[in-house]
């Protein structure tokens, strides 16, 4: 056939030039043949010749070469053919029930008798099979039986898939060689369904090629296929066996490892912190059922009890004819002895008109008492001459300035505040409180208290008018580490105990050169001196579940600022809500500590009648005006000056509201009064004589017209404080509060303490997560580990099932999310439930830094231990291809992620709805995770810098990444992280930037902390 059509395509070439020639010839012989015609243009000539030549020459070049190459094919076709008809024949075994591990002999030429019955070599040559077209190729394959081809399926011819004895990694071809190399057959309908559904079928083919066996593994070369043995696991597609890792469970034939150390580790650790919690437990218990002996400690420390308190007071009442006039004792002095005061401790008269402690601590102007003094100065004189634990006290407090006073003076003039809004709260309040004062400032809702007491503190700036600190204009946040604040409602941690609370306070405030015994022996003298002794390793709880009572929880409140040594305190309402005898130990306290020279200055709206004569000086103020600032016992005879008379009987803070309120019609003097006028008031009090002979200072001093009466006075000179105790003052302020190091290792103390008490909880949150990693782990745990189905490498690409790269992605898309919902809420009370406490230290001069980086490193614990048993059980069900090591670096890093991501919220949302919310953020980056919609399609849009941005992606890479590592000798894992959209081989980047995110997080909640609420943290 080829040599006809070359001979035709050689004869129309000579039967082309014939008639050119001749013609030429005829031409010339019509034409008068002339000397011209000779001499045409050579170049002409030229393009004649070649072309003459070079045509031929390129046919029988073209025909020669089509033929060789339909020669060769035709004796390839042909010799395949034979040797499939050879091996029938040699083999006389039928193909259809072939055994995949068979062996076959080399094949030979087709001569047994059987071959030539069925299919000799006359036959094939007459048949014209080298000439067949496609469709006569198909029907004469179609005739084959199984026993005449090597695919098992009927009319299904091989496709050879190499050229020699190719076998990838990972397969097994036991019956391929050079002489018949491996191949592919089309498969049955059964094998093609499996690999549609991701699964393989047996070889349809006996030189077609099948990956390893589950629990076995094909060395190179794919001759051999080889059982696992125990300690070792072997995947789909192993060519040598993994090594489990160190007490991992293995058996013979393991197609995946279970590793059983993290297992047997998380019990342990499971099983020690259960045995804490019982001896916690146990401890507890048997503290409660021993009060006896704390009773003992209390009598030993020389507290009283608050009932004898009561009866003392009582007595003194029934002694006197009435509170404001009974007579009175002249109070003692007090000096200290000490290492640093030698002098011995005496108790001294004071003089008539003064009363001063000597030495260091209690150097105080003016308490002038001419034959009187407070009902509670008796029994405050019997504590401080007779309680050692108030003398320790007392030398604690002087320990912890460098000045020769303890208290600090207010000088402020003119005080007015509006608000943003331009309501005006105060007007024009002047007036002088000096050190060791003991102020109530009292008057109606609305009537400004708060809000001068604010702009006293620095919490709230003046719009007008100016302060003096001890004579000097300062800004008042310098002063905020040497005054305390009790709020009203008790700001502590329910968690702790009494003595922890205040400890911890006295810790981060008291001077750094102090050693923690000296702290621990000024926390015991102070407990003492609160009577808290009995319940100091009590928790103190909350309202919900109380443990100790209200006026020891009031206390507590009140010692956590004692325990700083402050020259000034305020309390908002200390005795409101409080039954007699708790509010009466509350106001022994507050006069105890004025007597050191500490300026107390307290709130008060109702007080009783003992409560409300416990206090030194009285401030009333009343549509943000003063009505009245002086001495307590003077009060009365003020305003019966100004035609109001008090019931007898009566208690007269009771009136003083009424009154000043405007609602005090039934106590004027006069028939035709009906209502107060309380401009009226607020004039009377600016057009007094002695007011405007001191209008820079609150005055104190008698009203005329009130005769008998014998008033106590205070100096009206503000301290002059010289370079010398401006100094001191300065060096004591630099010296208070710990080291930040120290307060960061005290603030994660404390919060490691609140862990550990609030068990219930930390178990709860450990739960979740093993609970969240056993139902990711059952999603995953019929795939028998096999988590990803690729396209084998080449030239087995053929037999490759369907793909599945979604398996992978989607084990971290669901891991996320479910550590989201495990680590949200948990993350969330880091910082959402201590609000309060935190404005609280942060305005008392607590370093905010400290505070922040001691919580964090508190959560570390947390995040560790439910990261490992989310990680722990997922690895159990799931058995990944990941190691437990990665997986639990990667879980560790998204649970550090969603810690931080929860403390944002915590920030900026109320706390009851702020759980709900970081649940919702963290599903939020978890669906950011480049699962669905896939990466690749997110590139397309142009937004994979804003997938990005989510930790989830980068989580879902790491473990998509680890996963197809191991895999990469047997798929083609490049296209796959090209079709999802990850990078490959990124994993110490992928946990690297989980952690910068974490970070990220955690140092935006930071400056959400310090710049939300400002107000609040002065």
């Amino acid at each position: 056939m080829p040599e006809n059509n070359y001979f035709q395509r050689q004869g129309s070439a000579a039967g082309l030039a014939v008639p050119l020639w001749n013609a030429k010839n005829s031409t010339s012989s019509q034409r008068n043949w002339s000397a011209s015609s000779f001499f045409l243009p050579f170049v002409y000539r030229c393009c004649v010749v070649i072309v003459l030549l070079t045509v031929p020459a390129d046919c029988l070049l073209w025909i020669t070469t089509s033929w060789l190459i339909r020669s060769r094919q035709s004796q390839l076709q042909s010799r395949n053919l034979h040797s499939l008809i050879d091996m029938a024949t040699s083999t006389s075994i039928n193909f259809g029930g072939l055994p995949s591990t068979m062996t076959f002999s080399t094949p030979t030429l087709p001569t047994s008798p059987a071959t030539s019955a069925f299919f000799d070599d006359k036959e094939l040559a007459n048949s014209g099979y080298p000439n067949m077209s496609t469709k006569e190729f198909d029907i004469l394959a179609y005739s084959l039986n199984s026993s005449n081809s090597s695919c098992y399926r009927k009319g299904a011819l091989p496709v050879a898939l190499a050229f020699n004895d190719t076998c990838n990694l990972g397969f097994y071809c036991p019956n391929s060689s050079n002489e018949l190399p491996p191949q592919y057959c089309h498969p049955s309908e059964q094998c093609q369904i499996m690999r549609a559904g991701r699964q393989t079928c047996n070889p349809q083919g006996p030189l077609e090629p099948k990956i390893c066996a589950n629990g076995h593994y094909c060395p190179k070369g794919g001759k051999h296929e080889i059982q696992c043995k125990e300690g070792t696991f072997c995947p789909s597609g192993s060519y040598k066996p993994f090594k489990c890792s160190p007490g991992a469970w293995c058996p013979e034939g393991s197609a995946r490892q279970i590793e059983t150390i993290p297992l047997y580790l998380m019990i342990a650790i499971d099983v020690v912190l259960l045995a804490l919690v019982a001896v916690g437990f146990g401890i507890s218990k048997w503290r409660k059922s021993r009060p006896k002996e704390y009773t003992t400690l209390q009598g030993m420390d020389g507290a009283a009890d608050d009932k004898m308190m009561l009866l003392r007071s009582s007595a003194k009442i029934e002694r006197s004819a009435s509170p404001h006039v009974a007579s009175r004792t002249r109070s003692p002095s007090i000096s200290i002895s000490g290492p640093e005061h030698p002098t011995a401790i005496a108790c001294k008269p004071a003089s008539t008109h003064t009363r001063r402690a000597s030495g260091r601590v209690d150097h105080y102007d003016g308490y002038a008492d001419d034959d009187s003094v407070s009902l509670y100065d008796d029994d405050l004189e019997d504590d401080l001459s007779n309680s050692p634990d108030m003398q320790r006290f007392i030398r604690s407090m002087s320990r912890t300035v460098e000045t020769s006073s303890i208290g600090l003076s207010f000088d402020f003039e003119n005080l007015a505040f509006t608000t943003k809004k331009g309501k005006k709260i105060l007007h024009g309040i002047t007036g002088t409180m000096p050190r060791g004062s003991c102020w109530g400032v009292m008057g109606g809702s609305g009537a400004g208290k708060s809000t001068f007491v604010n702009v006293l503190m620095g919490k709230a700036h003046a719009t007008d008018g100016s302060i003096k600190i001890n004579g000097h204009h300062k800004d008042m946040s310098k002063y905020k580490k040497l005054i305390g604040y009790v709020p009203q409602d008790d700001i502590v941690f329910p968690e702790l105990t009494v003595r922890e609370n205040i400890l911890h306070s006295a810790r981060c405030r008291l001077p750094s050169r102090w050693r923690d015994k000296a702290i621990q022996d000024h926390v015991d003298a102070l407990i003492a001196c609160l009577q808290l002794t009995h319940v100091q390793h009590s928790r103190v709880g909350d309202a919900a579940k109380p443990v100790i009572s209200g006026g020891q929880r009031k206390r507590v409140n009140i010692g956590m600022e004692l325990a700083a040594a402050p020259m000034a305190i305020f309390l908002d309402e200390p005795t409101s809500g409080l039954d007699a005898t708790s509010a009466a130990s509350i106001m022994r306290l507050l006069r105890a500590i004025s007597r050191l020279g500490v300026t107390t200055i307290a709130i008060i709206h109702q007080p009783r009648e003992q409560i409300f004569y416990g206090f030194d000086q009285l401030l009333l103020l009343s549509q943000g005006r003063s009505v009245y600032a002086g001495p307590t016992e003077d009060v009365q005879g003020y305003f019966e000056n100004l035609g109001f008379a008090f019931p007898q009987r009566s208690n007269p803070a009771d009136a003083l509201i009424d009154i000043i309120t405007g609602d005090g019609a039934q106590y004027t003097v006069g028939a035709g009064k009906r209502e107060t006028d309380v401009s009226q008031l607020i004039e009377a009090w600016t057009s007094t004589g002695q007011y405007r002979l001191h209008n820079r200072h609150l005055s104190t001093a008698s009203f005329d017209g009130v005769p008998g009466r014998q008033r106590r006075r205070i100096s009206n000179q503000s301290m002059n404080s010289t370079a010398e105790q401006e100094e001191n003052l300065r060096k004591t302020m630099k010296a208070r509060a710990a080291t930040w190091p120290a307060q960061v290792f005290y603030c994660w103390k404390r919060a490691m303490v609140q862990q550990v008490r609030n068990a219930t909880s930390f178990f709860f949150e450990i739960t979740v997560g093993a609970l969240a990693g056993v139902i990711i782990g059952l999603s995953a745990f019929a795939s028998n580990g096999h988590l990803f189905q690729g396209i084998y490498h080449e030239p087995f690409m053929l037999l490759s099932s369907a793909v599945d790269y979604a398996s992978t992605p989607q084990i971290g898309l669901l891991g996320a999310m479910a550590i989201g919902l495990a680590a949200s809420a948990p993350g969330f009370w880091v910082f959402g439930e201590e609000r309060l406490m935190y404005w609280r230290e942060t305005a008392s001069g607590h370093s905010r830094s400290a505070y922040y980086i001691g919580k964090l490193l508190s959560t570390l614990l947390r995040i560790g231990l439910s990261s490992f048993h989310f990680t722990v059980f997922l690895g159990v069900l799931a058995t990944p291809l990941i190691s437990f090591p990665k997986m639990y670096a990667a879980n560790l890093a998204y649970f550090w992620c969603i810690y931080g991501l929860a403390s944002i919220i915590s920030m900026f949302v109320k706390r009851e709805n702020g759980p709900l919310l970081a649940v919702l953020a963290s599903l939020v980056i978890g669906v950011l995770g480049g699962v669905a919609p896939p990466l690749s399609k997110v590139k397309t849009w142009h937004m994979e810098w804003f997938w990005r941005l989510s930790p989830g992606v980068w989580f879902t890479e790491a473990y998509f990444s680890e996963n197809l590592a191991p895999l990469a000798y047997l798929y083609k894992v490049d296209f796959a992280a090209t079709s999802v959209g990850f990078t490959l081989h990124k994993y110490s980047l992928d946990v690297g930037v989980l952690f910068a995110i974490g970070a990220a997080y955690r140092v935006i909640a930071y400056f959400g902390l310090i710049l939300i609420n400002r107000k609040k943290q002065r």
